[in-house]
């Protein structure tokens, strides 16, 4: 088989880099013959990496991978213009006969943004039509692509996420100490902006530390050894870190925080599930079951949360879910042929 991945690649670190970087393993591991097209901040060039950000990669890039009878697949967020512009030009690589592309829609402010006008959901609906299948990360982002006229058959549901290729992890040199000295810990993936919630996280952290005095915060991503970074040495913001360094932080960890505004199926949420900690999360986009939740953007009932997933602690890791890129690995079979070829076991319908 030969993919060519469309999407953001890390460095920097963020759900769809992740994703895409993990899949790209997966296909790897089976004898895929892969290639990925850089969209994002890092316009990276390396094996199997091609910068791809400009006008006039993208469009080369996707032009020699269709012509090559490659599959594309392309990873967006849906939540802007852009986003829907380069699905509506991806849509269309495919060379006669070949394999139809595939997208996969990731982010959880889609819904709000094709909500926000006709215009907007007149232009998705246009992008898809291009597709043979598009993979919405949760039921809502599905039920908002179907409202803009996308087919309900050609809408597949698949969790971003399989726990099987976890990269093994790497602990930063400053968390051993760190770690020493504190007690329950809580860590956090945080970036600018009221998206994130680091305005809840905190205020609710501090209260927490008036019942327990040891409690330690760690926090990774853009601007948290920085901006984003509190006061104080129960705090230590690592700023962006790879990704090994990551589920090292939650692996040594007892509650991953998720206080944010908007999500789809976050893959941090999902891993940090696998690595036995306790989950809290704002009660947006698609949360495991094991998830404790709170009303998203309210910092009183954050608080509470905290302290049950502390009194609780380290948990085992829940049953895992079916293998979402098993479901993405037969939906890739479908589209090698020239006709729709949709049935069961291709990730949930929508």
């Amino acid at each position: 088989m030969r993919v060519a991945l469309v999407g953001n690649w890390p460095r920097p670190y963020g759900g769809v880099a992740v994703h895409v970087a993990a899949l790209a393993r997966a296909l790897r591991a089976r004898g895929a013959d892969v290639l990925v097209l850089d969209i994002g901040r890092g316009d990276h060039l390396g094996d199997g990496v091609r910068p791809a950000r400009s006008i006039l990669r993208f469009a080369a890039g996707l032009g020699a991978a269709a012509g090559a009878g490659r599959l594309v697949h392309l990873h967006t967020n849906g939540a802007n213009v852009k986003s829907w512009l380069v699905a509506l030009a991806a849509g269309r690589a495919q060379r006669p006969g070949g394999p139809r592309p595939l997208l996969t829609v990731h982010s959880g402010s889609a819904p709000a943004y094709l909500r926000g006008g006709r215009t907007r959901r007149a232009l998705a609906g246009a992008a898809c039509a291009g597709f043979g299948a598009v993979v919405a990360v949760n039921d809502e982002i599905a039920a908002t692509l179907a409202q803009a006229g996308v087919p309900r058959g050609k809408l597949r549901v698949v969790a971003p996420f399989a726990p099987a290729i976890l990269e093994p992890p790497a602990p930063p040199p400053a968390l051993a100490a760190w770690r020493a000295r504190h007690g329950p810990i809580l860590c956090a993936a945080l970036a600018p902006g009221p998206v994130y919630g680091a305005d809840l996280l905190w205020p609710a952290f501090a209260a927490l530390r008036s019942a327990h005095p040891r409690a330690g915060l760690v926090t990774f991503g853009a601007g948290t050894d920085g901006p984003l970074a509190a006061a104080g040495p129960a705090h230590l913001g690592l700023g962006e870190i790879e990704h090994a360094a990551a589920l090292a932080v939650m692996a040594s960890s007892d509650v991953f925080v998720r206080p944010t505004r908007a999500d789809g199926d976050a893959v941090s949420v999902r891993e940090a599930l696998a690595l036995g900690c306790q989950v809290v999360a704002s009660d947006v986009g698609h949360r495991p079951e094991a998830c404790l939740r709170f009303p998203a953007g309210d910092g009183a009932a954050l608080l509470p949360a905290l302290g049950e997933a502390v009194r609780r602690g380290r948990r085992a890791p829940p049953a895992p879910d079916p293998d979402a890129f098993e479901a993405l690995f037969a939906l890739y079979g479908e589209l090698c042929w020239t006709e729709p070829r949709f049935g069961a076991g291709r990730g949930r319908p929508a």
